[in-house]
């Protein structure tokens, strides 16, 4: 088997699982598939022959297209977890405003008097 053919494989499986959908309980596991899935790939990437055949050719033309879907559902990836950093990050905020209620909002604003 070829150095080409694996990297193909891998390259569709870490499209396969960037296409089914990712809930929250398991975005880590599905983290750590990808991770591996793209270690791999790095791997075989420093492996790959300086010549390659007609059939390699169109095997990377391949990989080119599944990189292209690659890349666009991490950046999804990525902007789902932005989201769900900021939800939390709220919903600290708001909690702790509800805990409480009568700390001061900001200590770090100053009052300036103009008329002098």
């Amino acid at each position: 088997m070829s150095v080409v053919f694996t990297l193909l494989e891998a390259t569709r499986q870490l499209a396969n699982v960037l296409r089914e959908p990712v809930s929250k309980e398991k975005r880590d596991e599905v983290i750590a598939r990808i991770e591996q899935l793209l270690d791999e790939r790095e791997r075989l990437l420093a492996k790959l022959p300086s010549s390659l055949t007609a059939e390699e050719r169109k095997m990377g033309q391949e990989i080119l297209a599944l990189n292209a879907e690659i890349d666009e559902k991490l950046q999804q990836l990525k902007q789902q977890i932005q989201f769900d950093l900021k939800q939390t990050k709220k919903t600290k905020t708001v909690v702790k405003h509800y805990n409480h209620p009568y700390e001061p909002l900001s200590i770090d604003g100053m009052f300036y008097d103009k008329k002098r």
